[in-house]
């Protein structure tokens, strides 16, 4: 695994780099962008659903015969990923096909569950 830069030491008392902390920090804005993508990653069925959408997109249907739960669940778990703006889905005829919206929600996933897999070896 790569190994980590040295960080800097800032302190009120020493030295501070206060003012170049600030200029990194997120703005209010994309503080809600950032948290509403931990906020949906923070239940595994969601997450479950995520990596089955890496590659596909999928009916709700489909979703409901690959998770092994009730339709209404899973369309719950789809409405919270709706509502923090990770999924998506068209319809066709009378179904909605989900997909993931934004490349960073896939490849978060994709460098989380390597990082992981690493760490367990």
């Amino acid at each position: 695994m790569k190994q980590s830069q040295e960080l800097i030491r800032s302190c009120c008392e020493d030295g501070s780099y206060i003012s170049d902390i600030e200029k990194i920090l997120p703005n209010e804005e994309e503080l809600v962008d950032i948290t509403s993508v931990y906020k949906a990653l923070s239940d595994p069925i969601r997450v479950k659903i995520l990596f089955a959408l890496l590659e596909y997109e999928i009916c709700v249907g489909e979703m409901v015969d690959l998770l092994q739960l009730s339709q209404s669940h899973v369309s719950h778990q789809l409405k919270i990923l709706r509502k923090y703006g990770i999924v998506t889905f068209t319809k066709d005829k009378k179904m909605s096909f989900y997909q993931i919206k934004n490349d960073y929600v896939k490849e978060l996933l994709e460098i989380t569950l390597k990082n992981i897999k690493q760490t367990k070896k």
